[in-house]
């Protein structure tokens, strides 16, 4: 039972920041299934458009889990924002992503630091107006 609801409620929490993205000018969503103990790297291409994005990360797993925005220029990668979350579920994480030159790209790694079960996270990423 426990397994059907928390997919259910990854979906339901995650439906109002999807109706929000509708009305600005939706990039990417991606759901990341990370297992214990491990890091998932998602990586974003963005369109050759200068433009300022927000990245939000949703998640109702059980934590510790560490979110990390990073900007990519040519082989350099810079940290722009990082967190670790200690929650049992609701876990929101938000950051700004200026590409003002349109010639950067995103990653956004997360970790998860629980020894018994893997998270679920959904990564949202839409441009906000000048």
């Amino acid at each position: 039972m426990r397994k059907l609801l928390v997919p259910l409620l990854v979906a339901l929490l995650a439906m109002p920041l999807q109706l929000q993205a509708a009305d600005k000018n939706y990039l990417y969503y991606r759901d990341a299934n990370v297992p214990q103990f491990q890091k998932s790297r998602e990586f974003f291409d963005m369109p050759n458009r200068a433009g300022i994005y927000e990245v939000t990360l949703v998640s109702e797993s059980v934590g510790p889990l560490t979110f990390r925005i990073a900007r990519v220029q040519d082989e350099k990668e810079t940290t722009l924002a990082q967190a670790r979350s200690y929650k049992v579920g609701n876990h929101d994480f938000h950051a700004r992503f200026d590409n003002l030159d349109g010639t950067d790209d995103l990653i956004v790694e997360i970790a998860n630091s629980n020894p018994v079960s893997a998270a679920q996270v959904a990564v949202i990423v839409v441009e906000l107006p000048r």
